[in-house]
C-alpha cells in the first residue's frame, strides 16, 4: 500500500523556492553586467564580495518566508500568483532600501542598480512561478502528485462536487468513493461509486491512506460528520465541509467570524468584496491619485486645448458637459465629460442612440474613441470616481433599473469608474433592452467581487486597445 509519506517526498514549494534563489543570483550578476560595460563575467564574479551574495539571499529568504508560496495548492489563479510575487518583491525592495540606508549606499549608482536588479528579478520570478504552475497542472493531469479523496454523501451537492473534481484533473484529486447511509434509491450518483455507509469511512480511510475528506451531506444528516471530522484530525486527514446552501445562494460567498476567537460565530456574507480590505482600498486610491495627477498635468492640457477649441468652433455651448450621476453608496456627484451633443433639454433623461441627431461630428469621434470621458480624471482626483469601476449612470436610470433588476444597487458598493469590466467585455453604450442592462450589472457585480490590482491593469489595457480600434457600440 502506498503511504502518504511516499507521495510527498518531492516538496513543490521547496523546488519553486530553489528555482527563485537561482534566478535571484543570476539576476544579481546580470545587473552588474548591464552596468559594467566591457567587464567579463569572470571578473565580476571575482570582484563581487561574497558578503553581497549572503546578504541578498538572506534578505530574500526572510521576504519569501513572510509572504509564502501558494503554488502547491490545488486551486490557484494567475492573479493570486502575481499578487504573491509582487508582495514578496515589494518587501524585498523595502529590506534592500533599509539596508542601503544603514550602510550609506544611497548614491545614484546604487539606486539604479537595485531598481534594475529588483525589476529584472520580479519579471523572472513571475515567469518562473507561472511556468511552474502550468507544469504542475500538466503533471497532475497525468495522474501524478495526487491526493486521495472521498466524499460523505451521495446527494446532489456530492454529485456536483464529484463532477467538478472529475472534470478538472489538474486539481490533482484521486476520487475513491462516496459514503452515505441512505437507501440506494435516494442516491443522486451511480450506485457502484458508493463504497459503504458513513461508519465504513474509518476503516476505508486507514486502508487506502485517504488524504482529504469532503463532507457533502444534506441538511439534517450533517451531524453524522462530527465524529468523522474528529477521526480525520487524529489521523492527519484534512476535512472540508461543503455547505448545502447552493439551492438559494448561487454565487461565491465569504466566510467571516463574529465574537471571540475561541467561541466565534461563523457568518456567511453573500459576496466577497476585496475592496473592503484597508490595504486594497488604500492601494487602489493611491494608484488613482498618481495616475490621474500625471494624466491631468501632461496629456489633458493638450486634449483640452485641441478638443475644446473644436467643440467651441463647431457648436455653441460649453466645452464640458456636467451631469449629476449616482456614485458610491448611491450618493450623487457631478460627472465631467467633453460635450459631444448640441445643447438640448433631454440630455439628462434620454440616452444617446445610434444616429442620434444631437451628437456633433467631433462628438461622434470622441464617443467612438472614449476621449469624451477624459475630463473624468478630474472626478478621480477629487475622489468621487476611480479609474476602473462600474460606470456611473444618470439618476433617471438609477431610479428605473433599481426597480427592475435585483442586484442593480449592488454596483454602487464601489466607486464608479471611467472604464469598467462591463465596458471592455461588450456592454458599452446604449442599453436597447433590459437584458443589456442585466448583462452590464452582472459584470459590474463580478468586478466588485473579484477585484484585484492586476484586473484593473487588464481593464485599462483593454480600454486603450478599444480606444485605438474604435467601438461599434459607442455612439
Amino acid at each position: 500500500m502506498e503511504t502518504r509519506k511516499e507521495r510527498n517526498i518531492l516538496t513543490i514549494k521547496n523546488l519553486v523556492a530553489l528555482g527563485e534563489f537561482v534566478l535571484l543570483n543570476i539576476c544579481f550578476v546580470v545587473t552588474f553586467l548591464i552596468l559594467s560595460k566591457g567587464v567579463s563575467i569572470l571578473d565580476i564574479l571575482h570582484n563581487i564580495p561574497r558578503s553581497y551574495f549572503v546578504l541578498i539571499n538572506l534578505t530574500y529568504a526572510i521576504s519569501l518566508s513572510h509572504v509564502g508560496i501558494i503554488l502547491d495548492q490545488r486551486i490557484v489563479t494567475a492573479d493570486k500568483i502575481t499578487g504573491k510575487v509582487t508582495k514578496t518583491c515589494a518587501l524585498y525592495a523595502l529590506f534592500t532600501l533599509l539596508i542601503s540606508m544603514v550602510l550609506g549606499n544611497t548614491d545614484k549608482y546604487n539606486i539604479v542598480f537595485w531598481s534594475i536588479f529588483i525589476g529584472l528579478f520580479f519579471i523572472c520570478a513571475l515567469c518562473w512561478r507561472i511556468s511552474a504552475r502550468v507544469i504542475l497542472k500538466r503533471y497532475r493531469s497525468k495522474g501524478n502528485n495526487y491526493r486521495r479523496v472521498i466524499i460523505l454523501g451521495a446527494g446532489s451537492i456530492a454529485k456536483e462536487l464529484h463532477e467538478t473534481i472529475s472534470a478538472n484533473a489538474f486539481y490533482g484529486y484521486k476520487f475513491l468513493g462516496f459514503f452515505d447511509d441512505r437507501l440506494e434509491a435516494d442516491y443522486k450518483v451511480k450506485p457502484d461509486l458508493v463504497k459503504g455507509k458513513i461508519n465504513d469511512v474509518y476503516q476505508f480511510s486507514k486502508d487506502n491512506s485517504i488524504d482529504e475528506i469532503f463532507c457533502a451531506l444534506p441538511a439534517g444528516d450533517d451531524r453524522k460528520a462530527l465524529p468523522i471530522i474528529q477521526f480525520a484530525e487524529k489521523n492527519m486527514i484534512r476535512c472540508f465541509i461543503v455547505p448545502d446552501f447552493k439551492r438559494f445562494i448561487k454565487k461565491k460567498v465569504a466566510l467571516s467570524f463574529l465574537g471571540d476567537v475561541s467561541d466565534a460565530i461563523p457568518i456567511i456574507s453573500l459576496r466577497d468584496e476585496p475592496l473592503l480590505e484597508f490595504p486594497n482600498k488604500i492601494f487602489k486610491r493611491l494608484f488613482d491619485i498618481v495616475f490621474s495627477f500625471i494624466f491631468l498635468v501632461t496629456v489633458f492640457p493638450f486634449l483640452y486645448i485641441i478638443l475644446g477649441s473644436i467643440i467651441k468652433l463647431t457648436s455653441p455651448g460649453p466645452i464640458f458637459f456636467k451631469q449629476i450621476r449616482t456614485g458610491k453608496d448611491a450618493e450623487d456627484f457631478t460627472c465631467y465629460k467633453f460635450r459631444t451633443m448640441m445643447v438640448n433639454k433631454d440630455s439628462d433623461s434620454v440616452q444617446a442612440t445610434k444616429g442620434d441627431a444631437r451628437v456633433t461630428k467631433i462628438g461622434a469621434f470622441m464617443r467612438k474613441t472614449n476621449l469624451d470621458e477624459m475630463p473624468q480624471f478630474i472626478n478621480v482626483l477629487l475622489g468621487n470616481m476611480s479609474i476602473v469601476g462600474p460606470r456611473p449612470h444618470m439618476l433617471k436610470h438609477t431610479e428605473m433599473y433599481s426597480e427592475l433588476i435585483n442586484e442593480y444597487m449592488v454596483r454602487h458598493f464601489a466607486k464608479p469608474g471611467i472604464t469598467g469590466w462591463a465596458q471592455v467585455t461588450g456592454f458599452r453604450g446604449e442599453t436597447k433592452d433590459l437584458e443589456d442592462m442585466v448583462g452590464r450589472v452582472k459584470r459590474d457585480v463580478w468586478y466588485i467581487e473579484n477585484w484585484s490590482f492586476w484586473l484593473d491593469i487588464k481593464i485599462i489595457f483593454l480600454t486603450v486597445y478599444n480606444m485605438i480600434k474604435g467601438e461599434e457600440n459607442a455612439y
